[in-house]
Parts: C-alpha cells; structure tokens; sequence
C-alpha cells in the first residue's frame, strides 16, 4: 500500500505537538494539529482506495482488516484531542498524543506486514508497477476484481512509463557502464516501445472487453519487464567491475590498486580507489588501515535497512546514520587541520599527497550523496533509495581506503 509513506510525517508531527504544549506554543500546535488531521485524513482515504485492488483469497487480505480496524482505533483519538485542543485542556492532550503515538507505531507495523505478507503471493514481475498491473488484470479476468480496478492500476502504470522515458532520456552512464549502456540501448529502447504497444493494446482490450486480447498485452508487459530488469542487472554489473588506470608515461592499463606501471615502471597518480573497505572507526583513531572486507559500520547500516523495511520504523537506521555522518565529519575536520605539504617535498611524494587530497575529497563527496540517498530512502521507506545509497556508501569507503593508502605510503618516504 502507498499509504506507509505519509506516516513518517505524521510522528514527527506529534512529537512536535507535545513539545508545542510543554513550551506553550500554542500557534504552533493548532497549526501542528491541523497538519496531523490532514496527514491522517489521507493515509484513511488511500487506504479505502485501496481496498478496491484486493480480491478475495490473497495472502495480505488479513492484515488489510487490521489495518482498517486500526484506524478505527485512531479516529477517536483524534477527536477527543481535537476537543480537548479546543477547551485548551492541555493535560489530556498529552496523554492522548501519547496514546495516538502509540497507535501509529503498531500502524505502521501493520503496512510492514502487510508489505511483507504481499511478497508471498504469486510474483508476476521484478518490477513493482508491472507486477501490480499484471496482478490486479488476471484477477479481473477471473472474476474477483472490477474492471474499475484495473483502470485504476493502467493509469498509475502510465505514469510510471512516462517517468522511465524521461529517466532513460536523461540517464548519463558512469564511465564503467558506458560501454554496457551503449551495447545495451537497442534492448532498452525495444522494451520500452513494446511496453508502450502494451499500453495502447491493453486499453482497446478494455474498451472491448476483450480478454483475449488482455492476456496477449499481459505477456508483452512482462517481456518488457524481463528485458529491462536484465539490462539494469548488466549495468549494475559493469559498475562493479574491477577499473583501469592508464599509464600517463606510456598508456598501459593498470589494475586500481597498483602504485607503479606494470610497463615501464612510472608513478600512477590516477587511480580512482577501488581497494578494500576499511573501518571508518580505526582511521579514525589511528589512521591506518584494518580488516578487509565491508566495514562494520556498512554492515550494521546494510542490516538496519533490512530492519526498518520489513518493520515499517526507520528510527534505529536513522539514528545510526546520524552518527556515522558524525564520525566522518570528524574525519574530515582532522584532515583539514593538516598542514600543506613543504614546497621542498621530493616530486613522487608531493604527487601522492596532491593524490591523497583529492581522492579525500572525493570519498567525502560521494559519502555525502550515500548519506543523503539513505536518509531521504529511511524517511520515505524507500528500498531502492536505500540500497542506492548503500551501494554509494560502499563506493565511498573504497575511495577513501585509496585515500589512506597513498597517505600512507606518503608518510613512509619521510621516515
């Protein structure tokens, strides 16, 4: 149900409204109060709306009930605060803002389970916006859905489709998946175009009832699906792969990690970090390099997402990605505090600390994004902004491994 999203604002807004009342600022809770209203007044209208795309005999049917039975537990809440605001009995309403934090928390479990209890259903696609379409059309075809539902889920998938045409237009490859994207676009332009004919034959169908002609745009929706979830894979892939450093002196290719050319022995100043994660805790207690392998910070993060997807509360995740920009802002700070390099340095030296800066810099760039891409992802619950973020988070703890490397490497030729 699209209906989770809204109720990250609705808890702040409660916590806001307690701390309006114990401050007396009371402009600021009837306005807080009206927020809360609205935000709840959506949530229950699109969750009614949603009742319309689930047939009898699915899987989530029984947690859909208790979430209808846990908004009815809510309305009464809300209007005893809405009279106690009124008659300015601030006393009761802290408790009932209490008791109203209390049911959200178990709501917003409950669209947790019911994500969760969706999963185990018949898996018609890789991709949601397809997989709910396909969904919601068979079981009109058999019988157990209007074909108002299936409209319904046609529209949103339109607008989907006309998201992923303007996305392709803009998308600009990162250099390791250039070559892949490049290959790859016949395929991806094909599948969209048959998705589109899906579209245009779907709604005629509908227009005609023609449930044959249903089932064949049925099968090309989810040709089109196979096709782009394979292409996105084959990027994802590329990206991973081990990069090329080339020799300034001769340009020879070089592995990432190799300091001199394999080809004539010249410095390589290039290379872009894609060692092994390193502890951001132990750089920053002694700077130098631990364990290999994903940092445990990563790993702690990467479970915590985990946690809050299948409960719905991104609150644990969120308080750990606070901290861990904390830690690497403090990083940084160090860092900065350090004095420049004497002009006297020796060339290969000057060159890895010049290198050390910039590959700082840019490991601090892209943990910034990662950051930013996890919270707005845990502020939404949002999956794929998550996993975005982690594979930058990832990406970010390579650099900044290259980064120690050369600074410590640097460090040795003083010695």
């Amino acid at each position: 149900m699209q209906a989770v999203d809204p109720l990250n604002e609705y808890l702040p807004h409660l916590e806001r409204m307690i701390h309006a009342i114990q401050s007396e600022r009371y402009d600021d809770l009837y306005r807080q109060y009206a927020e809360v209203d609205q935000i709840f007044g959506m949530l229950y209208g699109t969750y009614i709306d949603e009742l319309q795309y689930l047939a009898a005999g699915e899987v989530h049917n029984s947690v859909a009930v208790k979430i209808g039975e846990q908004f009815h537990t809510l309305k009464p809440c809300i209007q005893s605060l809405h009279d106690e605001l009124s008659l300015r009995e601030f006393g009761p309403a802290i408790e009932h803002l209490e008791e109203l934090k209390e049911h959200s928390l178990k709501l917003f479990s409950l669209f947790g389970e019911f994500k969760q209890a969706a999963a185990e259903g018949p898996k018609f696609s890789e991709i949601p916006y397809t997989h709910e379409l396909i969904r919601v059309t068979r079981h009109y075809l058999e019988g157990n859905l209007a074909l108002e539902a299936v409209q319904g889920r046609l529209d949103i998938f339109c607008q989907y489709h006309e998201l992923l045409e303007n996305q392709i237009a803009a998308l600009v490859p990162s250099e390791p998946e250039r070559k892949t994207f490049e290959e790859r676009m016949p395929d991806l332009q094909e599948a969209v175009d048959i998705q589109m004919h899906a579209i245009e034959d779907m709604d005629v169908a509908l227009e005609r009832l023609d449930h044959e002609a249903l089932e064949e745009a049925l099968d090309h929706l989810a040709e089109a699906a196979e096709v782009l979830v394979d292409v996105y894979n084959a990027l994802q892939r590329a990206d991973l792969e081990p990069r090329k450093v080339s020799c300034i002196r001769c340009g020879a290719d070089n592995s990432i990690d190799s300091r001199l050319c394999g080809s004539c022995g010249a410095v390589l100043p290039q290379s872009a970090g894609m060692g092994i994660p390193v502890s951001t805790v132990a750089l920053e207690e002694d700077g130098s390099a631990v364990d290999s392998g994903e940092s445990e910070e990563v790993r702690r993060i990467r479970g915590l997402v985990e946690s809050a997807r299948l409960s719905s509360d991104p609150g644990e995740l969120m308080s750990a990605l606070s901290d861990y920009r904390t830690r690497w802002e403090r990083n940084q700070r160090q860092f900065e505090r350090l004095e420049s390099p004497p002009a006297e340095l020796p060339a290969e030296q000057a060159q890895l600390l010049g290198h050390a800066r910039e590959t700082f810099a840019e490991a601090m760039a892209i943990l910034q994004e990662a950051l930013q891409l996890l919270e707005d992802g845990a502020t939404v619950l949002d999956l794929n902004l998550m996993d975005a973020g982690l594979s930058r988070m990832h990406e970010g703890e390579l650099v900044f491994k290259e980064f120690a490397k050369d600074f410590e490497q640097a460090q040795r030729m003083t010695e």
